[in-house]
């Protein structure tokens, strides 16, 4: 009797193991059927049978904010907030890809930040499961994503190949070469590409919004900010590259592969095991040397030598003058690049207020959806107009009328007044006060912007700044008094919903 039993619980529970396998690849062949994986044939990205095309803006803090960080370091990950502010920024400006940064990797100068790596062959699980949300949020907002593995640079709060081999007990440069480390990669590879997403249920290598894996950020970079010889690093970056494309391949076959630069774009370009190949354009870089870039011809001349070989993709660009930048876009869209990504983007910040992060030491402080008058010194404004502009061009499509704003925003005490959790596409807020819940309800302001920049704010990667600003205080307010305030999100299509009711003794 009770080896039949436990038989039919054999049965059973290998029953469910096939339901379970079944109805997950139910769910993934549903997903491809209505969001297929993006394919490449020669110079052309694809979209089932459609070209996929887009313009829209790089979300380098999407999966971990670096700037204005709090000292309990809560808002390191984005919440779900956050992540769907940038979704829907994005969304709103005709955006159909965007790029997130590389992943961050310990080391002791971050005085304990949480990272995605955090040690030899140890990964955050926390960490993660932000990337899984963000992963598969964008299904809800239809945002593909391009995913770069590691910083070739040494960033404050993010770190890179370097960081890498220090975990490994390795010395800088071993990243490149050293079996061991080839072998640690590889490893890192493995844990992502097979991860198994906690929100969506998805695996990794199975899920159509990853638009390509980046090998990396900027590999050129290595050892120009290091003062290496270029002509030394290079064949090793490539030997790399294409060492670990061809593993990335055999491990997930679905996706695309970008390679990251650093070495001869001949080699790359043909390469079997890289389908897009990219550029980063920038006038800042050359502004200093008295000669700033003009980005339009240097996006063509990399056309011509990609045109009918492998897709184009400038998934950087900006910090230039509005003209410069304008003429680029065109250059994007009336040539076959596959698209362009300007950079970047900044969320909402859960408790008030907007993340910001300068550029470089330019005027750029980065963009905030729809633009606003904080951002008048770098065309904040004009330029966003221009990219949703260019976003439906590119795709062929008219341009839609603005959505109202959403979520309803959410009223904070901060100090001596306010702050607010935004709605997203607002361009001003308008509160209201009341002596009881049921009004009626008083305008004390209105034409209120969110997005302000002021001398408390560091714009360094660091846990300076970390409380959101004061954004209105109410002078007219009587000390003793009770009140009620509500606020709402404006733009020249509508409203959103009021806030909850804020209740204050003053």
């Amino acid at each position: 009797m009770d080896t039949q039993k436990h038989k039919l619980k054999s049965v059973l529970v290998t029953a469910l193991l096939i339901l379970g396998t079944l109805a997950d690849f139910s769910q993934i062949t549903a997903q491809n059927a209505a969001w297929p994986i993006i394919t490449r044939k020669g110079d052309k990205l694809y979209e089932g049978t459609k070209v996929f095309r887009f313009m829209g803006l790089a979300a380098p803090n999407i999966q971990q904010n670096e700037s204005q960080i709090r000292l309990d370091r809560s808002n390191r990950f984005p919440d779900e907030y956050e992540i769907r502010d940038l979704l829907d920024g994005i969304r709103r400006l005709g955006g159909r890809a965007t790029r997130t940064f590389s992943l961050s990797i310990y080391s002791p100068l971050d005085n304990g930040m949480p990272v995605y790596i955090e040690g030899h062959r140890k990964y955050n699980e926390e960490a993660f499961r932000c990337l899984d949300r963000i992963i598969a949020l964008s299904h809800e907002y239809d945002v593909r994503l391009i995913i770069p593995f590691i910083a070739s640079q040494t960033f404050g709060g993010i770190r890179g190949v370097d960081e890498f081999s220090a975990i490994a007990g390795k010395p800088k440069g071993a990243f490149w070469t050293d079996e061991e480390q080839k072998a640690d990669f590889r490893h890192f590879l493995d844990f992502l590409l097979n991860r198994k997403n906690t929100v969506n249920g998805i695996i990794y290598k199975n899920d159509p919004a990853i638009l390509a894996w980046q090998l990396g950020n900027e590999f050129g970079s290595y050892p120009g900010d290091r003062g290496l010889k270029y002509d030394e690093w290079a064949p090793k970056i490539l030997d790399w590259s294409l060492e670990m494309a061809a593993y990335i391949k055999k491990v997930d076959p679905n996706h695309l592969i970008m390679e990251a630069g650093g070495a001869d774009r001949e080699k790359l370009i043909a390469d079997a095991n890289i389908d897009i190949i990219s550029d980063h354009l920038y006038e800042y870089w050359n502004r200093l040397g008295g000669n700033p870039w003009q980005l339009a011809p240097i996006a063509k001349e990399s056309y011509a030598k990609t045109k009918g070989r492998k897709p184009l993709m400038i998934d950087e660009f900006g910090l230039g003058s509005t003209e410069n930048i304008r003429e680029l876009m065109e250059t994007i869209r009336q040539t076959e690049i596959v698209g362009g990504l300007m950079w970047s983007i900044r969320s909402h910040r859960r408790d008030g207020g907007w993340y910001y992060h300068n550029e470089g030491g330019t005027t750029v402080n980065s963009f905030h959806v729809p633009g606003f008058s904080a951002g008048f010194v770098y065309d904040e404004v004009r330029l966003l107009d221009l990219l949703r502009k260019e976003s439906y061009l590119i795709r062929g499509i008219p341009t839609p009328a603005l959505q109202k704003p959403a979520p309803a925003p959410i009223l904070f005490v901060q100090k001596d007044g306010f702050t607010w959790r935004g709605a997203t596409g607002a361009g001003y807020y308008v509160i209201e006060r009341a002596d009881t819940t049921k009004g009626p309800w008083k305008l004390l302001a209105t034409g209120l912007e969110d997005s302000v920049l002021a001398d408390v704010v560091k714009f360094e990667p660091s846990p300076g700044a970390s409380e959101p600003l004061v954004l209105y205080v109410d002078e007219t307010a009587e000390k003793g008094k009770t009140y009620f305030y509500r606020i709402k999100g404006v733009n020249v299509t509508g409203e959103s919903d009021y806030s909850p009711i804020l209740k204050i003794i003053k």
